[in-house]
Formats: structure tokens, sequence, C-alpha cells
């Protein structure tokens, strides 16, 4: 009978309970599961930046106590006391970096400044002999990139990560685990959109400090809306599809806020891969209706995801194929309805009156088991996920969740996205030395 062959929510967890160690995050290395480190034990960590993104790592960071905060650094002083007050303990201060990185007590740095300061930083921290957490995107300008691989070479033995969250979310790796078991096919189209309606901007109490709280606008601080969101949807299509960009082409403007900025409003850009897939990737500040999510395109289905919700479409198996294939989805009814409305790649509740939809969903719960992906509650918030992550790379080698290499080709889409909008011409990635 067909309820003997389901996979029930008692058989799942006995499963999972079994499997998870090596299933969940099989490229991330789930964190282990530590009991709480006494504070000799604990990596002592500095944060240089505590704006809003800093200040947002120390949220989280109240919570792992596998980190104890030793101090924090901002030459802003608002914000060097809203670091204090968020992180809830007592860290030395500091408005000048450089004496933060002298404290031999100090094992890790997180870097959480903008942009335009990540790559001296991420080079002066190692140096140091630290530990190296910084946030997206790893490096501003092309000619930082040898200078951040030279540091990262020369101290081979300390971690460094890149703040990708999308890494470490259990959702994002349960996806990329179903494109790899062929759930989509042919991967041949990546559409991803980041739209707002705001100004982006943040209030400035005195204009003298209008650069310096809103540098995001300035292009001397800035990648704009390429760093600053595009960056995390350049990672995921390069991760779904397995390779970086070798070309892109874009537009953009400042065409809403008239207010004295320096970087775009709105841009639209596609990067072609090497084996012909796209991403078209396009943010705007005038208008917030779709939000932001990825759409992973091929030719036996879509995955629609962003942070906290995950759908799976399947494409008729005659459109996909031309019917001259068997339905790779044994057991399942392909049919309009289905594929229209999607199905969760997460559990949800399935009522005891089971409709449509409900059976749809049963379908999708048993064929990712019998694929051997397992469904996964999203266990924490990615940025809580991927500080866990880094202190285990650094506490227990485990593997390091955003490591150099991607941080360099997120870096090298954003640095090439904003080129093609700047000069209205294709852009071409280096040609790798044999």
């Amino acid at each position: 009978m067909e309820k003997d062959q389901d996979v029930t929510r008692r058989e799942f967890l006995k499963t999972a309970a079994t499997a998870a160690a090596v299933s969940a995050l099989p490229a991330v290395g789930a964190p282990a599961i530590i009991a709480s480190p006494s504070p000799s034990d604990a990596v002592g960590y500095g944060i240089i930046g505590t704006g809003t993104e800093g200040c947002t790592l120390l949220k989280f960071l109240t919570t792992i106590p596998e980190g104890r905060c030793l101090a924090t650094c901002d030459i802003y002083p608002p914000n060097l006391k809203k670091g204090v007050e968020t992180i809830g303990s007592n860290p030395q201060t500091y408005d000048e970096y450089h004496r933060l990185l002298d404290r031999k007590d100090i094992d890790s740095v997180l870097i959480a400044t903008p942009l335009n300061l990540h790559a001296q930083m991420v080079v002066d921290a190692l140096a140091a002999g630290k530990h190296v957490f910084v946030e997206k995107t790893m490096f501003f300008k092309e000619e930082e990139e040898k200078q951040i691989r030279d540091a990262a070479a020369a101290h081979p033995h300390q971690v460094l990560q890149i703040g990708l969250q999308r890494r470490s979310s259990v959702l994002y790796n349960v996806a990329m685990e179903m494109i790899r078991k062929g759930a989509l096919g042919k991967i041949t189209f990546v559409r991803a959109n980041w739209h707002r309606n705001s100004d982006w901007r943040r209030p400035v109490p005195d204009p003298k400090f209008e650069r310096l709280i809103n540098w995001r606008m300035y292009r001397e601080y800035s990648g704009g809306l390429m760093a600053e969101l595009a960056s995390h949807q350049i990672d995921v299509a390069n991760w779904a599809i397995g390779a970086e960009p070798v070309s892109v082409i874009g537009t953009g403007g400042i065409d809403y806020w008239k207010d004295g900025r320096e970087t775009c409003d709105n841009v639209q850009v596609i990067f072609e891969y090497p084996g012909g897939q796209k991403l078209v990737f396009t943010s705007i500040l005038s208008n917030a209706h779709y939000g932001f999510q990825e759409q992973i395109m091929g030719d036996h289905g879509t995955l629609e995801i962003t942070i906290g919700k995950g759908m799976y479409f399947r494409e008729k198996v005659a459109k996909a194929t031309g019917g001259a294939k068997e339905n790779w989805w044994a057991g399942a009814t392909v049919s309009d309805e289905a594929t229209q409305k999607g199905i969760p790649i997460f559990p949800e509740r399935v009522s005891s009156d089971e409709g449509f939809m409900d059976r749809e969903m049963r379908l999708g719960r048993r064929w990712l088991a019998s694929m051997g992906i397992y469904e996964y509650e999203e266990p924490h918030d990615p940025w809580w996920s991927e500080l866990k992550n880094y202190f285990a790379s650094i506490r227990e080698n485990k593997p390091v969740a955003a490591p150099l290499e991607i941080g360099v080709a997120d870096a090298r889409g954003v640095i090439y996205g904003n080129r093609a909008v700047d000069t209205g011409q294709k852009v071409f990635w280096p040609k790798k030395q044999a």
C-alpha cells in the first residue's frame, strides 16, 4: 500500500539521527555539538567595525560560548558605544585597529568595516597571527586579490572565512544537494533579484559624518548594490552552477534618488558561465514587490529560494525531454497544479484530510528521502550558523564554510559587474594561467 511506502515523521527522525553528521552539510562541515567551553578554552576575539553589520554579528555572538569578545574597534564613538552595549560584556574599546591587533590574547578578528578597508585589514590581521572572519565582499579592487592570497599563503594555519551566510544555511545546502542529485536536470538559467523601496540611507546627526555613516553611497568606499546585495546571489549562482562566470554585461544608473549619491540606485547585469548558463541579477531601490530571492532553473525543474524559504517546481517531462525519458520523479503525478504551486523543500504539517497539495508534498518528501536528501528545519539563523562554523574551524579544524577561493570568485563577480555597468561594455574574466 502507498501508506506503507511513505516516509513517516518517525522514520525520518530515526534516519536523520544517524545520518545528520555526514549528510546535513557535507560541503561545509556543520558545527559539532560542543559543551559550553570554559572561558579559558573559548576563542578570544576582537571585532573591527561596530556599525549596523558589526552589531548584527555581535548580537549572534552573544549566544555562542565558543567565542569571547575581548575588544571592539570603531572610529565613530556612537558605534563604539553601541557595540559594547550589544555584546553586553566589558570589552576593551579602540579607535585604531592596529592597537587591537597588537594584543597577544586575541586569537581572532572579525572585520565588518566599509568595503574599501577590508583587504588591508585582512592582510594586517593575518600578519599579526590572527584568524580572520571578514564580511563580504572580501576585497574592493582587483589588485587586492594578490595581496590577500599572498598573506593567506604565508599563514596557512590561520582560518580565513568570508561572511557569505548562505554557505552556512541548511536550506541552501539541501537545495544544492538536490541540484547535485539531479532534481533540476541541466541548469541553464539563474534569476536573482534584490528589490527595495527605500533610499538606502541612514540618518546623519551632523553633516560632517555623512560619508562616514552613508559610505555605501560613495564610490571611494563602496561597490554599491553589486557589493552589498548582488555578492550574496552571485555566490549562490556560482555554487549552483559549479563555476565562475566568464563574462558580464550590465547597465544601471542614478535614476530615482537624486540626492548626491555616487553609487547606482538600480543595476541590471547578465553573467555568462562556461557552459552557457546565464545569471540575471536586478536590484532597484524604487519598488520592493519581489523582495529578494534566487530562481535556479533547469530542464527538469526550478528552485526558488531565499533565507527561510525554499520551493521546488517540477517541469513537465514532456516539455523537458519531449516525453522520451521516464519520469525521474517516481510515483508522482505530473500535473499543472503541482507544477504551478510548487512543493516546499522543508516539511510542513500535513492535514489528516489529505488533499491534492498535501499528497504532492508527501510525495515530495518521499522523493527527497529516496534520493538520500534528508529534510531539516533551519535550526538557527544563518548568521549564527556561519559564526558557529567559524569558531568550529578554529577550535576543531572543521572545514571553513566560505573559504578564500569562494571569496575571490564572489569579489571578482562584484568588481567586473560594476565595471560592465560603468563602461557599458562586455567585461571578460582574465584567462587562467596554464
